[in-house]
């Protein structure tokens, strides 16, 4: 602002950026909007379907159906970044902040661009099972070459594989012996 010749006040556009912290916000990271699925363990190991909704190199906030203890190591699977071990530090109804024990080098990592479909491919329709062909009516579809020959030696496959691997212990023990 300044005063002109006519005292008058005049303003000029200006853009501050301005970040705002909270007293207690330990976070040293920015945080990036994302929509991931991800998978986490806890110390039983046993696999819980999560939703991370916001990630940096220090933290992630998730969404999970499942209650998670405060001050809970866990174990993280996001696709794209890994596996990584964090501990549970906050909790909002089914929302959990965390932060990572080893901080991530996520600017190598573009974690806001969705996944794509890499080979889009028809694979038509499913076949009924047969008893619907049959109940319908219909004859069931022909089997191609292949399909006859896996069906003719079917048996015979079956029994190699079976005695194939005692075979081969058989003559590792004769061998030794």
């Amino acid at each position: 602002m300044h005063i002109d010749r006519h005292d008058r006040w005049e303003t000029h556009d200006m853009a501050v950026t301005a970040k705002l912290y909270r007293e207690q916000d330990e976070r040293i990271a920015d945080r990036q909007t994302v929509n991931l699925g991800a998978t986490l363990r806890r110390d039983d190991q046993r696999p819980v379907d999560i939703q991370v909704d916001d990630l940096s190199a220090t933290g992630f906030r998730m969404l999970s159906d499942e209650p998670i203890a405060i001050d809970a190591t866990v174990s993280v699977g996001i696709a794209g970044l890994g596996r990584h071990t964090a501990r549970v530090v906050r909790r909002d109804g089914q929302h959990y902040g965390c932060r990572f024990v080893v901080p991530l080098a996520i600017d190598a990592v573009d974690v806001t661009t969705p996944a794509q479909t890499i080979v889009r491919a028809e694979f038509g329709t499913v076949a009924a099972p047969a008893s619907t062909w049959r109940d319908a009516g219909l004859e069931e579809p022909p089997l191609d070459a292949v399909e006859l020959r896996i069906r003719q030696f079917r048996g015979p496959i079956i029994v190699a594989g079976l005695l194939l691997p005692w075979l081969l212990v058989g003559a590792a023990l004769a061998a030794l012996a």
